[in-house]
């Protein structure tokens, strides 16, 4: 047998082997042609998350006409405009919204500063704020050019509250509450701060700073 015999086809199988031939050439054409739309599905699958978010919230921007949300004046309104030299606003008054305007003050010190005025019952001295918590005095010494303060302030009456009332008052301690009572208890009301000042338990400077806070009606 010869090498020639590998090559002898009959009729019937050189159809065959023709038509198998014409479907291979078609079927690598289709392959090819379909190669750059599948590499570009690829590519979207895997495309960031952030990039595609970016890409469609630019797109929306562009048909709609948006402008940049940083850039709007509803976003510049959330920070307030602060106080200019010569304007001031109240301390007992302000809300925490005014009280933001005041150059060094931001939402924590503002809070902090209406809850104490909240626990005092009010401010009856601007120097008060060094007793907020965080204004030290290099702050205490910027903000005071833009305050002022209507000197009122709520009473305890000390005749007739109890001890949570007492105690919750900053000016007040435990100790000092309960003498109070103690005393209440034993010798009847108190008629005056002096009563108070004879006590082990209340210092000259407890005294002074209570004195606008107390009422012995």
């Amino acid at each position: 047998m010869s090498w020639k015999d590998f090559f002898y086809f009959q009729k019937q199988d050189k159809l065959a082997i023709i038509l198998l031939l014409i479907l291979i050439a078609i079927s690598g054409g289709i392959y090819i042609a379909t190669i750059p739309s599948t590499q570009e599905e690829t590519m979207n699958h895997y495309e960031p998350k952030q990039q595609k978010e970016a890409s469609s919230t630019k797109a929306n921007l562009i048909s709609e006409n948006v402008k940049d949300p940083y850039n709007s004046p509803k976003a510049v309104d959330q920070y307030p405009i602060k106080l200019k030299a010569g304007e001031t606003v109240e301390l007992n008054e302000a809300d925490t919204s005014a009280l933001k305007r005041i150059p060094g003050i931001g939402s924590g010190y503002s809070n902090r500063i209406a809850k104490y005025r909240a626990l005092l019952g009010g401010y009856t001295n601007i120097n008060q704020l060094r007793e907020v918590w965080g204004i030290d005095e290099d702050l205490y010494i910027k903000i005071i050019p833009y305050l002022t303060l209507n000197a009122h302030n709520k009473k305890i009456k000390i005749n007739s509250s109890d001890f949570n009332t007492l105690n919750k008052h900053p000016y007040i301690d435990y100790k000092q509450a309960k003498v109070i009572l103690d005393i209440r208890d034993r010798k009847g009301r108190i008629e005056s701060i002096e009563r108070l000042a004879l006590l082990e338990e209340f210092t000259e400077a407890d005294i002074k700073r209570l004195t606008p806070y107390l009422s012995f009606d």
